[in-house]
């Protein structure tokens, strides 16, 4: 169980209960119920509207290191006029994963549906189940079916890089979760990727694509390439969206 106190003291400063506010007038979300999980930039909760349970992605501004965010918003053509400043920064940052999720979920990429984005709150589907429990990590998921997983991964990554032609950036099992019963795979945490025209895509891509396979010959008995894995991605680009496509 996360540290609840601490964790609001993070993220609950009056831009945010006035933002709650807006989002609940609105009827996007009744209340925050609880915490989910904690990370560098941002704290998830679980919340809900009537009884259907919700996600509110909630930015760390004053706490959070946001010069590391840079490399991953410089070089994008959705935001060029970028302020030196903490706060807009991760106003940005909110923003760019509001648009990478419907990116990817117009592409049939398996995410989180976006449902709001006010200021530095984000709010999402839950992946989880209809009693509001979270699905676990894959790292933390460990009988799962290599083959089943393996090509979700593929495909998932595949209409992501041609369809939605942004790249994860921050591809590993700890962004990827995993439905218990049936094992199906969910990307999660995408505001770091970055579109296919970002100066150093080639080497968020690069780095993507060691990190899932290193992870995945852990489980795997035939040892699985960086090249294989790449392969496997220009054949499923071409199975999706035929031979000619050049993206």
């Amino acid at each position: 169980m996360l540290a609840t106190k601490k964790i609001e003291g993070l993220v609950f400063d009056n831009t945010v209960h006035e933002v709650l506010f807006k989002l609940s007038s609105n009827g996007i979300i009744d209340a925050i119920d609880e915490p989910i999980a904690s990370g560098k930039e941002a704290v998830t909760f679980l919340g809900h509207i009537d009884t259907t349970f919700l996600v509110a992605k909630i930015y760390k501004i004053e706490t959070s290191n946001f010069k590391k965010l840079d490399k991953y918003i410089k070089g994008d053509y959705r935001f060029k006029k970028i302020k030196n400043d903490k706060r807009d920064l991760f106003l940005i940052w909110a923003s760019k994963e509001y648009k990478n999720l419907t990116l990817a979920i117009n592409n049939g990429v398996s995410v989180p549906v976006p449902i709001a984005r006010e200021k530095n709150v984000l709010i999402m589907s839950l992946v989880g189940t209809k009693d509001g429990i979270p699905h676990p990590k894959l790292i933390k998921f460990r009988n799962y079916d290599f083959d089943l997983v393996y090509n979700q991964i593929i495909e998932n990554y595949c209409k992501m890089l041609y369809g939605a032609k942004i790249i994860h950036a921050d591809f590993s099992p700890y962004n990827i979760l995993i439905d218990p019963i049936t094992q199906k795979i969910t990307l999660i945490d995408v505001g770091q990727a970055v579109v296919h025209t970002h100066p150093k895509s080639k080497d968020f891509l690069k780095r993507d694509i060691i990190n899932i396979t290193d992870f995945l010959n852990k489980k795997s008995k035939n040892k699985i390439t960086y090249e294989q894995f790449l392969e496997d991605l220009k054949k499923k680009k071409e199975e999706l969206y035929g031979r000619n496509n050049k993206s």
